[in-house]
């Protein structure tokens, strides 16, 4: 596995980043910002200068004409500030909500593509995890530096007003303001790169666990054994102690806040005490007037609330910055994994994928899985030849799935080449190779789509409906298809539709054949799709499907020999190698363990040829 980017991008990095995106979904979000500068700051200020005026017409006898004239633009001026405001908070919501979910389905679009054995690397498990934190909610991550951005940059303007016109009064005023102001922001930083640690950093696996387990808990298909079993008082014991440990990081984190809190509230209780001080001092000099104290001490204020708010967002905004670094560090990571795929030049791979027949070659082939020290398949040497009928056998454990794997390209191997007339598939673009195979795994997943679409896992309108049809009859489910009233287009599951069907373990196994069927590629490959059956039953199906793929390449995965009589070869896999190779007629002959295998399963076969001879 390649290594995952850690380059940690700045903050205006990751601003300008999402906001490419924000141009891209919801354009008008970026007007809103620049509305959003000058109608929050001079929200602020009208009414400092609407009470310096006033109090000027009391004490110095200021015209009521120029007053009322002043009066009118200020209260004009605020009513469009209001409208203005309103118009950033109605707009900011909805855009901001869409925006996050097109950053979620582009990091999924992604995830999709990723390598396959990523997904069993807890490195990138985890890094998935924390790249799935920068949109979980709509104050963190990507809508978090959406929101902040705008309350930052109304920050910074209302401070840059303030401080202009404080200016005119005192610089080292100015100074004292900011000097404080970034003390309580230096602890407000500390607080929060903290809590991302504790919460986010530290956690990452015990939270990826959590999701598991709950999901257990509420996946009404385990619902069985969790009573049968009486496994619920494991499953929330679990639960608890994965609940234990976030709760005592966040109370860490909350405990960190708490005395940050109480330091910030200690500093702006002795900047009151001074700017006070300074500024009645200024009035017993008589440098300004009570007007221009009115005017001077909201202008303090707000420069100080105004600056402390940016300095607090500045850090919330790190923390989304960190977030959204995690989560572009992965989508990096998948890119230069589809990049390496997609310079690769489909044009030249015509004639080799469109050949009537395959030789697939394993030569030296070594794999074992990330994080482990052992070899689940160790120099593996075979050759597939065009038109065969491979059985893949051996026990539990012994690499006749990761030998699929490789031979599907879902794995790379650690050592060794894997050639397809006498080209490395290395070498082949993954989705044009793909093409080549219709694998029927033991895992059999149905979706919350159509018959039809679940048949042919294409969109509805690229969908031959048609053919489905003929392909679900053919695995065995015309039965159940005239069962039902929209015949291929019922709905599967009951997730969007009440009246969705669900089918049994057995009719899904039918489905994943009709699958197969329907994708009409040159190699079948079926991995233990009927383990959960009995050796009768098993051997039925891979003859049945046997007969369905007709002169095309074939390779039959089983624990069991129920696919070996019509097989033309035999690979007996065992810890991790071939321990033995050849036809049904030279192994039973050679008298190893394949022989012996055979024969502690056979009563099962000879009951079946019984029973058809008797017919």
């Amino acid at each position: 596995m390649e290594k995952i980017n850690e380059k940690k991008y700045s903050l205006l990095q990751n601003i300008i980043y999402v906001y490419r995106g924000v141009a891209k979904y919801k354009p008008y979000l970026i007007a809103l910002l620049v509305l959003s500068l000058f109608c929050g700051a001079g929200s602020k200020f009208i009414w400092l200068f609407l009470s310096k005026y006033i109090i000027e017409y009391i004490s110095t006898g200021m015209s009521e004409a120029d007053l009322i004239r002043i009066v009118l633009i200020l209260s004009v001026s605020n009513i469009i500030c209001m409208l203005g405001q309103n118009a950033v908070s109605f707009g900011k919501e909805p855009a901001a909500f869409y925006v996050r979910p097109m950053f979620m389905l582009k990091r999924n679009r992604k995830n999709i593509d990723m390598f396959y054995e990523n997904l069993e690397d807890r490195k990138v498990l985890d890094a998935v995890e924390r790249s799935k934190a920068a949109t979980r909610n709509v104050d963190v991550g990507i809508e978090g530096i959406i929101r902040f951005t705008l309350d930052l940059c109304r920050g910074a303007f209302t401070c840059i007003v303030a401080a202009i016109i404080l200016l005119r009064l005192s610089a080292p005023l100015v100074l004292l303001v900011m000097l404080f102001c970034f003390i309580a922001y230096l602890s407000a930083d500390k607080a929060t790169r903290l809590e991302k640690m504790l919460t986010d950093d530290d956690v990452t696996y015990e939270k990826r666990k959590l999701e598991h387990f709950k999901k257990i808990s509420n996946d009404f298909a385990n619902g069985k054994d969790i009573r049968i079993y009486a496994a619920a008082e494991k499953l929330n014991e679990t639960q608890s102690k994965l609940h234990e440990i976030l709760h005592s990081k966040y109370c860490r984190a909350r405990s960190n806040w708490l005395r940050s809190g109480l330091f910030t509230s200690a500093l702006e209780l002795i900047r009151e005490g001074i700017l006070y001080s300074v500024l009645i001092g200024f009035i017993l000099d008589k440098r300004i007037s009570i007007a221009d104290l009115m005017l001077y001490l909201g202008c303090v204020h707000n420069m100080a609330e105004s600056f402390a708010d940016f300095l607090k967002t500045f850090a919330k905004m790190r923390r989304c910055s960190a977030q959204v670094n995690d989560y572009r560090a992965l989508n990096e990571f998948c890119d230069e994994q589809n990049k390496a795929d997609d310079e690769k030049n489909e044009a030249e791979w015509d004639e080799l994928l469109s050949a009537k027949g395959y030789e697939f070659r394993f030569d030296k082939v070594s794999f074992k899985y990330p994080g482990s020290e052992t070899y689940a398949l160790k120099d593996l040497s075979l050759t597939f030849t065009a038109g065969e009928k491979l059985a893949v056998v051996g026990l539990n454990g012994a690499g006749k799935t990761t030998f699929v794997k490789l031979l599907l390209k879902l794995y790379h191997p650690c050592s060794g080449k894997i050639y397809i007339n006498g080209v490395d598939i290395a070498d082949i673009p993954d989705k044009l190779y793909y093409r080549l195979f219709a694998p029927v795994f033991q895992d059999m997943e149905c979706y919350a789509f159509s018959l039809a679409e679940n048949i042919s896992m294409k969109k509805e309108e690229e969908t031959d409906k048609e053919r489905a049809k003929k392909c679900i009859e053919q695995a065995g489910l015309g039965n159940k298809l005239a069962g039902y009233k929209e015949g291929v287009d019922t709905q599967m599951l009951r997730v969007l539709h009440d009246d969705g069907i669900v089918l049994s373990g057995g009719e899904l196994q039918k489905m994943a054949l009709a699958r197969a069927l329907y994708k009409d590629a040159p190699v079948v490959v079926l991995d233990e799709p009927a383990a959960a059956l009995d050796a009768m039953a098993e051997s039925r199906m891979y003859e049945s499907f046997d007969t369905m793929v007709e002169s095309k390449s074939a390779v039959y995965i089983s624990h069991r020999l129920s696919s070996t009589r019509f097989c033309d070869h035999i690979a007996l896999f065992e810890d991790g190698s071939i321990k033995e190779y050849g036809t049904h007629h030279e192994l039973m002959e050679n008298g190893g363990a394949y022989a012996r295998m055979y024969e502690m399963q056979s009563h099962y076969y000879k009951e079946e040829e019984e029973d058809e001879a008797a017919v």
